[in-house]
């Protein structure tokens, strides 16, 4: 883009001393099980060398055909990880509703997060909300006054009229609540108002989460922290709350020691001093789904750019020759971003070795 502000860049390399070029390695492994099993090995043995482990990072491209098996033999030497933020609990319908009323508190005007309130109720989804809003353009309404105003008579009917019912009952009880009330004035009706339609286990999942966060937090900051694309985001509004609060940081600090497995999309704007980046296979990266499209395998290409660029020290790819797909033995071909990589993918049938992991060390050290 030639309009596009220019970024001031500083070399990590330059300012090394002595020189630092960084590592790569790039592996070539004869199943999908021994690529797990050796990065989790490599995992292991890194840490037991002294790297923290937030500084150790998995970046997948397909979720569901590689994170099985790799927690499974992290699982197994006994790494602590974090998963995808897919699978974190604001991810989830419970949790995104839980968002939804944060921000409806924070900005009454906030029309989209009053259709979640409505469409992320059990038994209510988008073909009851698409005709909710149909009906209301049809007949002059404003959206957002279906959820306060008295209903106008004979135009919601069934299935509309109910989840309109049971959404504006949840409005009817936050609409008294302050952006800037404390979570702890406010701890019981949160729970109340999960456990009543989600049940029990999800509420206390919930508490869980709460019960983790200073409770002098405000719900406009709870709403910020919970709203947060990364961790790093998170600990950052948390400290500044711990500042305001002028209470002491946790002694283990804002971030959990775990090692982190992400998406390649969620990485953007991260970074960690070793990254592992498995499945780098036709099948995996670009994909079934993305190959038949131009647009969609440059986007791959981009992905794999900025998986790389997240790397500090040592960035090690890698790819199998065959895995097991829903109980199907299959033989995997290299991606085509390979020959583009600069390095021959050389066969392994474990991880890194001591050599190796000190050399890895000692870039790690002179960063």
């Amino acid at each position: 883009e030639p309009n596009r502000i220019p970024k001031n860049l500083v070399s990590v390399y330059a300012s090394t001393n002595p020189p630092e070029s960084g590592i790569v390695h790039h592996w070539l492994f004869p199943s999908a099980v021994q690529e797990a099993r050796s990065i989790a090995n490599s995992c292991r043995d890194l840490i037991a060398a002294g790297i923290p482990p937030r500084e150790i990072m998995i970046l997948l491209s397909n979720t569901r055909a590689q994170l099985p098996t790799l927690t499974q033999e992290l699982d197994t030497v006994g790494v602590v990880y974090e998963s995808p933020r897919i699978d974190c609990f604001i991810k989830t319908k419970p949790g995104r509703f839980i968002l939804a009323v944060l921000r409806v508190i924070c900005e009454p005007n906030d029309y989209f997060a009053h259709r979640l309130i409505l469409g992320l109720r059990p038994q209510t989804g988008a073909g009851i909300c698409n005709n909710i809003a149909g009906a209301a353009i049809a007949n002059n309404l404003n959206f957002r006054n279906l959820f306060y105003q008295p209903l106008p008579t004979g135009v919601f009917r069934g299935t509309q009229l109910s989840a309109l019912n049971h959404a504006r009952v949840v409005c009817a009880e936050i609409i008294s609540w302050q952006p800037n009330e404390t979570i702890q004035n406010r701890l019981k009706k949160l729970f109340n108002l999960i456990n009543n339609i989600y049940g029990q286990q999800i509420a206390q999942g919930w508490a869980n989460i709460i019960g983790s966060l200073p409770p002098d937090m405000t719900i406009e900051e709870l709403r910020n922290y919970l709203w947060a694309d990364t961790d790093e985001q998170q600990a950052a509004l948390l400290e500044t709350v711990y500042v305001r609060l002028n209470m002491p940081l946790p002694g283990n600090g804002l971030l959990p020691p775990k090692l982190r497995i992400m998406t390649m999309h969620g990485a953007k704007g991260l970074n960690a001093s070793i990254v592992f980046i498995p499945g780098v296979m036709e099948e995996i990266l670009p994909g079934e789904r993305r190959r038949l499209f131009p647009g969609l395998v440059l986007e791959a290409a981009r992905m794999l750019y900025v998986s790389i660029t997240r790397a500090r020290a040592a960035c090690i790819l890698s790819y199998a020759e065959t895995r097991i797909d829903y109980g199907k033995f299959t033989r995997q071909t290299p991606s085509r971003f390979t020959p583009h990589l600069s390095g021959t993918f050389t066969r392994r049938t474990d991880g890194l070795n001591t050599i190796e992991v000190n050399s890895i060390v000692r870039s790690y050290q002179n960063l």
